[in-house]
């Protein structure tokens, strides 16, 4: 049983992040195909601002999807996010490029990135829940860091994917081999279709759902408290800049900044990310031994202190100096993600969590993820190579002091408890679920 949950909650977001370095790093590609010729610097950048406007979409998502989970299901929510996964990401293998359509082929691209968008919104923060929700007490963040991990899983198949189809034939994945990648992602998540569609619904939701106290109004209640809403923004902000300039950008900053050839950055980015996979189930063990918030203030530490070296091994132009570049990206990046979304799932009331944690986490992923790799390519271009590791070590300090003196630790906290006459379907809920928030003061 533990495998089967396992793994029908991380395959959807391997997924989810196996089509976001799928087009990160064929951003040039994408570029040349989908956009006018004349103008590579514009291309590349209406690219990236694709990449990025998917991202703006993902609060909405986050509304429907995780309201679906708190009012009709944890599995029911699963399931819809990963089938509109699978038929966005197939589809832009199928698409005509602009010497085709014309105008219309951006569009189109544009379309199917902003249904990855809407269907991605509850895709991680959903999966978390669930699985929390069918943990042991003692296990939950080894069991929620496994499905954290699916996030490198999926970055690193895709980087090895890609380098598969450029080692076969480079020109023939400039020209169209690009596009099996896009069409093999969407068989995957049909695969993820086929393995929820299995699940059982968790007995916290039948629970809440049978005593009729699921929330009528999530996504209001999400906000009322609004400083737990702001801490888990902050944290998730900082997730975001890490993990998508990794993903999203690097790519092309070693290819177009430090000299690099794809192969190097592909082989550079699949090892660096198969590492972090590594590092994210140790992450969430030690999380079961020593609590949530230590491991967290580590990442959030490394990503004050290690960014702008990150970015100087960068334009090494070697290997050796992109893999120690990449591994001061990535081990923040699991020190971060695992504690934070283990925290984020334990610290929401359960009538609520799928909805507010969907939401924290996208809002953060909007406005701060989807444009890292743009961003982070106008950055350099204007103020120099360093430029993208001093904005994530701003970032890092503001998350360091806010979750040192805000955040509370989560490890040993009731997640499941039902209080009775709380909150129902028939009337509005009250203020007397304001006892099940966690107490946001300071803790040593």
């Amino acid at each position: 049983m533990q495998k089967k949950i396992l793994g029908a909650a991380m395959i959807g977001h391997a997924v989810e992040s196996y089509d976001f370095v799928i087009y990160g790093s064929s951003a040039t590609i994408i570029a040349k195909h989908f956009f006018p010729e004349g103008n590579p610097t514009l291309a590349i950048l209406s690219t990236l601002a694709v990449y990025g406007i998917a991202f703006v979409v993902r609060p909405v998502g986050a509304a429907v999807f995780g309201s679906i989970g708190d009012r009709l299901g944890r599995r029911t929510a699963l399931s819809t996010v990963v089938l509109i996964m699978a038929i966005s990401t197939a589809a832009i293998a199928l698409l005509p490029g602009y010497t085709t359509a014309g105008i219309a082929a951006p569009l189109l691209l544009l379309s199917c990135r902003l249904a990855q968008g809407i269907s991605m919104g509850a895709e991680y923060t959903s999966a978390a829940s669930y699985v929390m929700e069918q943990a042991p007490p003692n296990k939950r963040g080894l069991w929620i860091s496994a499905v954290g991990s699916a996030t490198f899983i999926g970055s690193a198949f895709a980087a090895f994917a890609l380098l598969a189809l450029h080692s076969a034939s480079p020109h023939a994945y400039t020209e169209w081999t690009w596009r099996i990648a896009f069409l093999f992602g969407g068989l995957m998540a049909l695969v993820g279709l086929y393995m929820r569609l299995s699940l059982e619904e968790t007995s916290t939701f039948r629970n809440l759902e049978a005593h009729g106290e699921t929330s009528a109004s999530p996504v209001r209640e999400s906000f009322r408290d609004w400083r737990l809403f702001l801490i888990l923004f902050t944290i998730f902000t900082l997730l975001a800049v890490v993990v998508h300039n990794l993903l999203g950008y690097l790519p092309t900053y070693l290819t177009t900044t430090g000299g690099l050839t794809e192969t190097t950055v592909l082989v550079a980015g699949g090892t660096a990310l198969l590492l972090c996979t590594g590092l994210c189930i140790l992450t969430g063990a030690l999380t079961d031994r020593i609590g949530r918030k230590p491991l967290l203030i580590t990442g959030v530490v490394i990503a004050v202190t290690g960014s702008v070296p990150a970015y100087v091994l960068a334009g090494g132009g070697t290997l050796l100096t992109t893999l120690a570049a990449e591994a001061l990206l990535v081990i923040p990046a699991a020190l971060i993600g695992m504690p934070a979304t283990i925290m984020a799932v334990e610290l929401v009331p359960p009538h609520i969590r799928t909805t507010s944690t969907a939401l924290a986490y996208n809002t953060a992923y909007a406005v701060f993820g989807g444009t890292a790799p743009l961003l982070g390519a106008l950055l350099t271009q204007h103020f120099g190579q360093l430029a993208p590791g001093i904005y994530i070590t701003i970032l890092a300090a503001i998350a360091l002091v806010i979750t040192t003196t805000a955040l509370p630790e989560s490890r040993n906290r009731t997640t499941t408890t039902r209080r009775p006459h709380t909150v129902s379907r028939r009337r509005n809920p009250g203020p007397s679920r304001t006892s099940d928030l966690p107490r946001l003061r300071p803790r040593s």
